[in-house]
């Protein structure tokens, strides 16, 4: 709902609280999809560092609980982190950087099966 207004702030707010309530109770799938929600809140206020972070840690605990579905789609997001990171470091002529990112992504969506990406 936060997000679909933009209001990132208290959609990242949301998603923090049910990060700590999840990991209060060991429920693998609300840490997952917490760490998701707030990669996508800084992803949508172009902090794609902090995103690439949540995001990688949502996948994590995603193949810990077994979690298929979930580390499907958290991989696509985190493919489209990585490509963003590495046209970033593409333009800025820095191209080992850019190779780095981009074999990331190419891994994670092998790992994901994700053939389009």
């Amino acid at each position: 709902m936060f997000e679909n207004n933009e209001d990132y702030e208290t959609a990242s707010y949301f998603h923090q609280r049910c990060l700590e309530v999840s990991v209060e109770f060991k429920y693998i799938e609300g840490q997952a999809l917490a760490f998701k929600g707030l990669g996508i809140c800084e992803e949508k206020v172009l902090n794609y560092f902090e995103a690439l972070m949540n995001l990688e840690t949502a996948l994590e605990k995603a193949v810990e609980g077994m979690l298929e579905n979930h580390a499907r789609d958290i991989s696509r997001d985190l493919v489209r982190i990585y490509q963003t990171i590495a046209i970033q470091y593409q333009e800025n002529n820095q191209f080992d950087l850019s190779l780095q990112f981009f074999e990331k992504c190419l891994d994670v969506a092998k790992r994901s099966n994700d053939k389009d990406n």
